[in-house]
């Protein structure tokens, strides 16, 4: 490319006028940010990748929905270790104290809620798409501030935002992005600062401390970036103190590199700086670690997974040789203040946990990228072959990175690690030999699990070639641009970010009941979740028994009702036929951990109602379904509703909590005894009525039956229960038919004379008459042969429907 092809400096006074210029590189800003959301929407992925991350959009939920931080959706990652009676719900707290990112987050969920057909998961995770696309932006606008031409500028900010971690990064809900994307800008006030009078230099500071503040907010690390920062705001020096400058410059940039180096080779620390370390509350044991994989690592380092960064060097030897060493040293200090800062504060969590390495590193690509600019002058100004090939080079192995970063889940390549590394992605010889290097070992996956973006999962072809044709049509603009700044290209840059708008809401719409991730496609998830925004009140809560259903519920549950809590997976269930529960016992107390058992009592001692939605169904015999279970025997069900897509791994049950049960292990035996006989065996010895005999239209009544056999039952008998008029014996509502207990008690399973509690409810109709009513008991099964209902006789003092019916020895008043 000759001289004249590009334009590698700003354009002068005569050309383009300053306010010509800002409204050039907006629209040029625009465009980038435009082309960079396109690139990272054909790789959007809309998945949860770690715990944090959870507890994140959990946070975001609770806050729009409650005005709290507490952890309802994501209970099951961390349940409270302390429950306190006066706490509304047994949940913790998000611990997390800078929540910037949360409150960004708000509009984004606000609109998933407002409009139809949006899923909340899929509308969130769009948050550090545009965080990393405005990062680009921010990278062109501040070279452009450094008198950098748009080539050069448009080269460099397209290269950091497909070639760099900002590409993996834009695909998850870390912090991190967010905390970069401000300290750029913080960067960028200073640069506009630089130059101008004394009120706009003043001006400037308090916007870079203010850019910065918020950087805290996001990551309290970021203000590792403060001393780096006040190179950019210390004003220029004189020509005349340029000997001054350099012998300072080089004193800094030692200082920068021995706080690299000296750690990683004093090994164990030395006593005394031990001693500060154990006396500030730090350990000193894992920085050697840290500081060798973040700096030197080939698997992890900072330029191992963003090798574009080696140019940074290149591009700082050329600004020395022209004595432009402010960028130098504020890439140094970064450097040194961010690698050394996480060594010392993180600990033993210095790699970062479930994450594409060095993620804490991450708020320094940006700007280091800042330093490779001069190499692509070079490029595009003086067509340095070498340079060229180099950059090209990098930039092909940086985007293979990011692809394999995108392209499946983390956790992915833990599970694909030999055994010996037990799982942990900070394992050794990940970090250090080449056979184990994540973009190594993730292709090899991608036969079994494909690659596993959002429009590839859900079957979605038209979302890939939409982003795909306008990326294209954007980057001819911008290359345009780049040939001829003046180019009325730039006017593409409004309605070209206008039609990616339209796109993401349209190819989001139409995932909407399509991503098996979400199991969006689960008409039966849908139906219980329309039922319960249409019946729940504000005070319900949705149980769910593990996180089966729990990212369904994250992407579709768009209002505060019914706030759902997901336990734990109890410790007596399956999580398949083919894999065992972790405890197989008879007794309730061994079903879950002791936290779940605290949220449960927590939870129905403070509501009148819960729901559970539940992904067994009584057809699978492997499932010992320990939270419908439990309900049933220590509260009363009302009923399993109806929906309208029948699936047996949907089930939403509702149940009554206002009071607790008689317990099945202790010796009460009833409030009212009965001489009712159902057949030749069974006898119904009493009952009880939590609520008494006094209600009103809607209450729920709440009746235990305490059965007993003669003999051992052949059969499985279904009870059925109503409430009748007593004076014209006809029913006004009818109970839920299950066997006892739910069908947890089979009658074939009793053993003789011991007593069996069966816990029931009805809700009575809103417009029920007032008057005095009756409960009417029968018992019946199905006989296969003659392909017909078999009910029990029923013997005693009070009997109805030719003798079919048991009448309980109690009369119910409603008024």
């Amino acid at each position: 490319m000759s001289q004249a092809t590009f334009s590698t400096s700003i354009p002068d006074a005569n050309a383009m006028s300053s306010a010509t210029s800002a409204v050039h590189r907006l629209f040029v800003f625009l465009l980038l940010v435009t082309l960079m959301t396109c690139v990272y929407l054909l790789s959007y992925r809309a998945v949860i990748q770690a715990g944090d991350t959870r507890r994140a959009l959990d946070a975001v939920t609770s806050l729009a929905r409650y005005g709290d931080w507490l952890m309802d959706e994501s209970n099951w990652v961390k349940p409270p270790l302390r429950i306190r009676e006066a706490d509304s719900l047994p949940l913790s707290q998000y611990e997390v104290e800078e929540r910037l990112n949360i409150q960004l987050a708000l509009p984004l969920l606000r609109l998933a809620e407002t409009l139809p057909r949006l899923g909340n998961i899929h509308t969130v995770w769009l948050l550090n798409i545009l965080i990393c696309a405005l990062n680009c932006g921010l990278i062109y606008l501040i070279l452009r501030q450094m008198r950098y031409g748009d080539a050069v500028a448009i080269s460099v900010a397209v290269s950091a935002g497909i070639g760099t971690n900002l590409w993996a990064y834009s695909q998850t809900f870390f912090r991190e992005p967010m905390a970069a994307f401000f300290i750029l800008a913080a960067l960028l006030t200073l640069q506009i600062g630089r130059h101008r009078r004394f009120i706009v230099w003043l001006a400037s500071l308090i916007l870079s401390a203010l850019c910065l503040l918020a950087a805290a907010d996001t990551k309290y690390s970021a203000l590792l970036a403060l001393p780096a920062l006040l190179v950019f705001a210390v004003p220029s020096a004189r020509q005349g103190n340029s000997q001054t400058q350099r012998r300072l410059s080089q004193a800094l940039l030692l200082v920068s590199l021995l706080l690299l180096i000296l750690p990683m080779l004093l090994e164990p620390l030395p006593l005394p700086l031990h001693d500060l370390l154990s006396r500030l509350r730090f350990s000193g044991e894992h920085i050697g670690d840290a500081l060798r994989t973040y700096i030197i690592s080939p698997g992890a380092a900072i330029w191992a997974t963003s090798p574009l960064l080696l140019l940074a060097l290149a591009g700082g030897a050329l600004l020395w040789r022209r004595r432009q060493y402010r960028l130098i040293i504020f890439a140094a200090i970064l450097l040194a203040s961010y690698t050394l800062g996480h060594a010392i504060l993180t600990g033993s969590h210095w790699f970062g946990g479930l994450s594409w390495p060095p993620r804490f590193l991450l708020p320094v690509v940006p700007p280091l990228m800042l330093l490779t600019a001069p190499v692509a002058e070079k490029i595009l100004l003086e067509r340095h072959r070498l340079f060229r090939y180099v950059w090209l080079a990098l930039l092909i192995y940086g985007i293979w990175i990011q692809f394999c970063g995108v392209s499946l889940s983390w956790n992915h390549y833990s599970d694909s690690l030999p055994p010996e590394s037990n799982g942990l992605a900070e394992w050794q010889p990940s970090l250090w030999q080449p056979p184990y290097f994540r973009w190594f070992v993730l292709p090899a996956r991608w036969n079994d699990l494909g690659i596993d973006f959002l429009w590839t999962r859900a079957q979605l072809p038209i979302w890939g070639i939409s982003f795909a044709l306008l990326a294209g049509a954007i980057a001819l603009a911008l290359l345009r641009i780049a040939r001829r700044p003046r180019s009325r290209w730039r006017l593409t840059a409004l309605p070209l970010a206008a039609l990616c708008l339209a796109l993401i809401l349209l190819n989001i719409t139409a995932a909407y009941f399509k991503d098996p991730r979400t199991q969006s496609h689960q008409r039966a998830l849908h139906d219980a979740l329309d039922y319960l925004v249409r019946n729940a009140n504000e005070r319900d809560v949705l149980l769910l028994p593990g996180n089966d259903y729990g990212d369904f519920i994250l992407n579709h549950l768009d209002g505060p009702a019914p706030r759902a809590v997901i336990l734990p997976r109890p410790l007596a269930q399956a999580a398949s036929d083919k894999q065992p529960a972790q405890v197989i016992s008879q007794h309730h107390n061994d079903w879950f951990d002791v936290l779940s058992l605290r949220a449960i009592s927590h939870l129905a001692g403070g509501h009148d109602r819960l729901w559970l939605l539940d992904n067994t169904s009584p057809f699978m015999t492997w499932s010992f379904r320990p939270l419908e279970r439990y309900l049933a025997s220590h509260y009363y069900p009302i009923r399993q509703v109806s929906l309208e897509h029948e699936d047996d791994t949907v089930r939403l049950l509702e149940y009554s909590v206002i009071h607790a049960a008689p317990n099945p292990h202790e010796r009460y035996l009833g409030d009212i005894p009965t001489d009712l006989r159902f057949g030749d065996g069974i006898r119904l010895r009493s009952i009880a009525l939590a609520s008494g005999a006094g209600y009103r239209p809607g209450d729920v009544i709440a009746l235990s039956l305490l059965w007993q056999s003669a003999a051992p039952l052949d059969d499985d008998y279904t009870v059925a229960w109503f409430i009748v008029d007593a004076a014209t014996d006809q029913p006004l509502a009818q109970g839920w038919d299950t066997g006892p207990q739910a069908g947890f008690a089979p009658t074939s399973s009793w053993k003789v004379e011991k007593p069996v509690w069966d816990h029931r409810a009805m809700r009575l109709p809103a417009s029920a008459p007032p008057g005095k009513y009756l409960l009417w008991v029968l018992m019946y099964h199905y006989d296969a042969a003659a392909n017909a209902i078999d009910r029990l006789p029923v013997s005693g003092a009070q009997v109805a429907e030719s003798g079919t019916a048991g009448v309980l020895p109690i009369s119910l008043t409603i008024g």
